[in-house]
């Protein structure tokens, strides 16, 4: 039994876990479908009609997986049965007793749309008819093997209203269409690969359209076709640029190309997840598909170019080969999360990209990964896999395969790409596969220990030290690898990438000489054991390690350097990645520092304090100099330049603190920053001034930087109160894009709190119909670290435009709420309360999102036994929700028992 089974064994609950060693292949194979549809919002009538084949001669009986299904015929080779041949459940339909091999099954159900809140099969969204079916929707739309090893071929048929839903769209290619009496037509689709049901899709509406064209390689013509909104169809122009962008990429970098005549994507404004990559039938979050500078900031753009290229990417990383069980979801989120990495390093700055990334996995799996949630890239167990959609999942597994790709090389990479697809093209299979096919292209890959990276779960920790020999120019390099959260206790093969820089700043490459060590070009060590020393010659000066060179291993890193060792990377590595890392290290030990003597001392100090206050601490002259100098460097560009002037998040702050002090380190936070600022003041001004005017319009990577240095100025210059006032309130009036318009609301509501409601009505009031606009909008609005916030809230959710069923509605108000850690933290348990009560009422509108929701509280084993207290009594006020769902159970129950 289960960790989680345990703690629920007694308790009256309906939860049962699925485990991966109990996998079997199923006793029937549906190979092919047709579907016929005759849509309305209101009742739906499904027919199906299944092609089976018994694969178990021994199996008699077939179960179907439906839910929410009125059947209302149902016939066996053309035979209708009689209700005592079968029998419906709740969860499927089993017909009795099945004497042929090959065998026709029809069903005849009715659904409705419109009922359906959970957006899982089809549904609502505004007035589009729009499916989502991963991982277990299809069972809401028929009965079927809704499983992800049976790949059928499907024929589709849609016929509703023509004047209400024009647009009558399905997986494949269009075969035929044709118009009906009573103002009705039809269309008919034919996928001719064989794919899993989670990856069906249909849409009917009345939508606007862009179109273009893609040659591929080959020479073959793509219809391109961007559907939305009417009036959106100028905001979708940038998704076709990235589309098309992705489509060369993936044909030169993986030689992999397009292989139907169409590629469509919807977009949609009720969406759990970003988007699915349904096949030849994107459907897409609406916040994903639509942009224009005075609507979208660059962060937007950014999001859409990488996503779009995500679902195309998986048409080969998803479709074409997909997953045998969905305890292999990292087969192809893993894969596919890496490719678009690669894709959005390529298009724009690799270092930027590669900070960018690492960011989302240290603020998001990083904490996933030491909290009760922990689980490996592929768990072995799971209660509801909609709860499995991870961060560790997706991020973490995307660090497994780059760590793959440091291991083998880009030619050993793609040898190994072009491997998987010639075994498995076609078929379902598991990350054993993907891995065979890796280490059939590359022999010296190290499978056996690899691929306990996919077995264990936690973050593991590595501490380095190193020892100089002068007389022998010898320098060795001593590990230790532990992970104190996983279940299994192995050690890992980590890829190290490592540079070594002199006294003077220059990097040189010395010669290994322990046994049994790779050393690529790269600078790559592989670390084997739980401890050991790797030794190096021709080390002419003691040198500074530049160590786990961009990330090149997903770990937490534990090094013996001093404040001049780290500033002296600081100032010379060559990697700018490193820069960037070592920086955010050197303003956190200061913030961790600090915050533990305010803690002693009791101390008082505020973000907007005189730089003479007697109760502050001081930043060390050496860091404020160091940062000085990155700012004036006008070798680093200005992107970069942004990001390593940047404090590290309270997030990524509080892992290093157990118990978390969320009011300490806020106030160490805000004291850095403010000091920054006075000792940077003229040099933030001046380069404010000169950006100033040269970033007005345009998406070119160059503009996308300096509006990131600009705007970060700005925010230190926010700090200094008064001063700036007028400064700061400019910026947002003569802002011609929401970039800045957005950094200005946000510094606004930071810090100028009593002065932000005019500037706050003013653009509720513009942008209040565009749904896209209003949710970035209700972020900003959860900023404030007065008790306030508490009434605000729910002031923002009584708007008329606020829309509670509408997942972006959730994330940008309840979402944004809970990581304002200061206040979602806050010693009354006020925060943990409000949450708590909109979980409870979200769970019976969308049970996948307050699941989600839930996980916020996974912080708890970090914080202070009084945190925990509160957070067990709101956690314990959503369990006895009555009819509380299973996805929101299991994440309650993992926490509460943690």
């Amino acid at each position: 039994m289960s960790h989680l089974l345990s703690h629920l064994k007694g308790q009256d609950v309906n939860i049962q876990q699925t485990l991966l060693k109990d996998y079997k292949p199923h006793d029937f194979k549906i190979t092919n479908v047709s579907l016929e549809f005759e849509l309305d919002p209101t009742i739906t009538l499904v027919t199906s009609e299944l092609k089976i084949e018994r694969i178990n001669k021994k199996s008699s009986s077939l179960f179907l997986q439906g839910e929410e299904l009125g059947l209302k015929s149902i016939f066996l080779n053309g035979r209708a049965l009689n209700p005592s041949e079968y029998e419906i459940s709740e969860k499927g339909l089993k017909i009795k007793s099945i004497e042929f091999d090959y065998f026709n099954l029809k069903t005849v159900c009715e659904i409705s749309p419109k009922a359906n809140l959970a957006l899982e099969g089809l549904y609502l969204s505004g007035d589009i008819l729009c499916t989502q079916n991963e991982p277990e929707g299809f069972r809401r739309i028929t009965y079927f093997i809704d499983r992800p090893d049976n790949m059928s071929v499907y024929e589709v048929k849609l016929i509703a209203n023509k004047k209400e839903y024009p647009y009558l769209l399905a997986n494949g290619n269009c075969i035929d269409k044709g118009d009906l009496p009573h103002g009705k037509h039809w269309t008919k689709w034919q996928d001719p690969f064989p794919k899993p049901s989670y990856l069906f899709a249909l849409v009917a509406g009345d939508l606007g359209l862009i179109e273009d064209h893609f040659v591929t390689r080959s020479g073959r013509k793509v219809l391109l076709q961007i559907f939305c909104e009417h009036g959106q169809e100028e905001r979708c122009k940038f998704a076709m640029l990235s589309l098309k962008r992705a489509m060369t990429w993936d044909e030169e970098r993986f030689n992999l190309e397009y292989d139907l005549d169409q590629y469509m994507i919807v977009s949609v404004g009720s969406f759990n997840a970003g988007a699915m990559e349904n096949k030849g039938l994107n459907i897409f979050n609406s916040a994903l598909v639509l942009a224009e500078q005075k609507t979208a900031t660059d962060g937007d753009y950014l999001a859409i170019e990488s996503v779009i290229a995500h679902e195309y990417f998986h048409n080969w990383t998803g479709n074409r080969v997909t997953c045998r069980d969905w305890f292999q979801l990292t087969l192809k989120e893993g894969l596919t999360v890496f490719r678009d990495q690669e894709f959005s390093a390529d298009m724009n700055s690799k270092y930027v990209q590669r900070i960018q990334e690492v960011r989302q996995l240290k603020e998001a799996q990083y904490p996933e990964d030491a909290s009760p949630m922990s689980h490996p890239i592929r768990p072995e167990s799971y209660v509801q896999i909609n709860n499995f959609y991870t961060s560790t999942v997706y991020d973490k597994g995307a660090e497994v395969i780059r760590m793959i790709h440091t291991f083998v090389g880009e030619q050993g990479f793609q040898k190994g790409m072009k491997k998987y697809f010639e075994l498995y093209d076609g078929q379902a299979v598991t990350t054993e596969d993907f891995l065979n096919a890796m280490k059939l292209a590359n022999s010296h890959f190290d499978l056996n220990q690899f691929k306990n990276w996919y077995a264990q779960n936690g973050t593991p920790t590595v501490s380095v030290s190193g020892k100089y020999n002068k007389s022998e120019h010898m320098y060795e390099l001593s590990y230790q690898q532990q992970n104190l959260n996983s279940v299994h206790k192995l050690p890992l093969l980590i890829p190290f990438k490592i540079g070594f820089i002199d006294e003077s700043g220059k990097e040189f490459k010395p010669k290994i000489t322990t046994e049994g060590q790779a050393y690529w070009d790269e600078n790559v060590v592989a670390l084997k054991d739980w401890e050991g020393v790797i030794k190096f010659s021709n080390v002419v000066s003691n040198p500074v390690l530049s160590i786990n060179r961009s990330l090149s291993a997903p770990v937490h890193l534990k090094t013996e350097t001093n404040l001049d060792q780290d500033l002296h990377l600081l100032k010379y590595d060559s990697n700018h990645f490193n820069r960037y890392e070592i920086g955010q290290k050197i303003i956190s030990d200061w913030i961790l520092d600090s915050a533990t003597k305010y803690s002693i001392k009791n101390l008082d100090v505020k973000s907007n304090s005189k730089s003479d206050d007697k109760s502050e601490i001081k930043v060390d002259s050496k860091i404020t100099n160091a940062f000085l100098e990155i700012i004036k460097d006008e070798s680093i560009d200005n992107h970069m330049k942004s990001l390593l002037l940047s404090v590290p998040t309270d997030a990524v702050i509080h892992q290093r603190q157990k118990p978390i002090d969320f009011v300490n380190t806020k106030k160490a936070r805000d004291s850095y920053s403010y000091q920054i600022a006075i000792a940077l003041e003229s040099h933030f001004l001046n380069t404010y001034e000169s950006l100033k005017d040269s970033t007005r319009g345009g998406f070119e990577s160059e503009k996308v930087g300096s509006r990131a240095l600009k705007n970060l100025c700005l925010s230190y210059l926010a700090r200094l109160g008064e001063k700036y006032k007028k400064l700061v309130f400019e910026h947002y009036k003569t802002s011609d894009n929401m970039t800045d318009q957005f950094a200005s609301i946000q510094v606004i509501n930071m810090f100028f709190e009593k002065d932000s409601s005019d500037v706050n009505q003013e653009f509720y009031n513009h942008w209040r119909k565009d749904d896209l606009v209003l949710q970035k909008w209700l972020t900003t609005q959860t900023l404030s670290s007065n008790e306030n916030l508490f009434d605000q809230v729910y002031k923002l959710k009584a708007l008329p435009e606020f829309n509670q069923s509408v997942p972006n509605f959730v994330r940008s108000l309840w979402g944004s709420f809970a990581r304002n850690l200061s206040m979602f933290h806050h010693e009354s348990g006020k925060g943990y309360d409000i949450l708590a009560n909109e979980i409870i009422e979200l769970d019976g509108i969308n049970r996948s999102m307050a699941a989600a929701l839930a996980k916020t509280y996974r912080i708890k084993t970090s914080v202070s036994d009084k945190n925990k207290a509160l957070m067990d009594k709101a956690l314990r006020k959503i369990k006895q929700k009555e009819d509380i769902s299973n996805n929101l159970l299991e994440v309650v129950e993992q926490i509460l028992n943690s």
